[in-house]
C-alpha cells in the first residue's frame, strides 16, 4: 500500500462521518420550532448510514489492501449498502405498505408564510389504531421556515377521542378538535410560534409528538 492511497483512504474515512453529522443536524432540527425543510432533507437515518458504509467502501478499495481487516470491512460495508439500498428502494416505491401520507395545508388569511399542515399517515395498516395523526404549524418562507407539531396522535374509535379536525378559526388561532375534545392555539404575530390557549372536554389523545 503506498503512502498516497493511505492518505487518500485516510481521507475517505474520514468523510465517511460527515453523513452521520448530518443526520444528528436533522435530528436536531426535528425539534419544537425547528427548520423543518433542513429536518426533511437530513433526518434520514437509513439514506445516511448508507453513505456512510458507501464512503467506507470506497475507502477500502482505495487502500488496496486485502488483509483480514481489509476483506472483512469490504464484504460487510457491501453487503450491508446493498441491503440499505433495497430497503430505501422499497419505502420510495411505497411496497410493503398499506399507502402514503396525505397532506393538507391552509394558510391563515393574509398570511401565506403561516401554514397549518394536516398529515394523515395510513401506511400501518387499514385498520382504525394503524392510523396516524399530526398536526403542524409552519411559519416562514424557505429552508429559513420553523416548524411546530402540534399533535401527533393515532387513530381512536368513535367516542374515544376520534381526530375530527384542524383548523384555523381566526387569523391567529388554531383549533384541534376529536370527537370529546378541543385544543386552541395562539400564534404568535411576530414570531409565530404556537401556544396553548384553551382546552376543552376530554383531550388526552391529543398529545404533541
Amino acid at each position: 500500500m503506498t503512502r498516497r492511497r493511505g492518505a487518500i483512504a485516510g481521507v475517505l474515512a474520514g468523510a465517511a462521518l460527515l453523513p452521520l453529522a448530518a443526520c444528528v443536524l436533522g435530528r436536531w432540527e426535528s425539534r419544537w420550532g425547528g427548520h423543518g425543510r433542513v429536518a426533511d432533507a437530513l433526518n434520514r437515518p437509513l439514506l445516511m448510514l448508507g453513505l456512510t458504509l458507501g464512503i467506507l467502501l470506497v475507502a477500502v478499495l482505495v487502500r488496496k489492501r486485502w488483509d483480514t481487516i481489509g476483506l472483512g470491512a469490504a464484504l460487510v460495508g457491501g453487503f450491508a449498502l446493498i441491503a440499505l439500498l433495497a430497503a430505501a428502494g422499497l419505502h420510495a416505491a411505497g411496497l410493503g405498505t398499506f399507502g402514503r401520507a396525505t397532506e393538507a395545508r391552509a394558510s391563515t388569511p393574509g398570511r401565506p408564510d403561516r401554514v397549518l399542515v394536516v398529515v394523515h399517515d395510513g401506511s400501518g395498516g387499514s385498520e382504525t389504531e394503524a392510523q396516524y395523526w399530526k398536526v403542524r404549524l409552519e411559519s416562514g418562507d424557505g429552508w429559513s421556515a420553523r416548524r411546530w407539531t402540534l399533535v401527533g396522535m393515532r387513530g381512536r374509535f368513535p367516542g374515544d377521542g376520534a381526530f375530527k379536525s384542524a383548523r384555523w378559526t381566526a387569523p391567529d388561532r388554531i383549533t384541534v378538535t376529536t370527537d370529546t375534545g378541543a385544543k386552541v392555539y395562539a400564534v404568535d404575530a411576530e414570531s409565530g410560534t404556537p401556544t396553548m390557549v384553551e382546552s376543552t372536554g376530554n383531550v388526552a389523545s391529543l398529545t404533541a409528538r
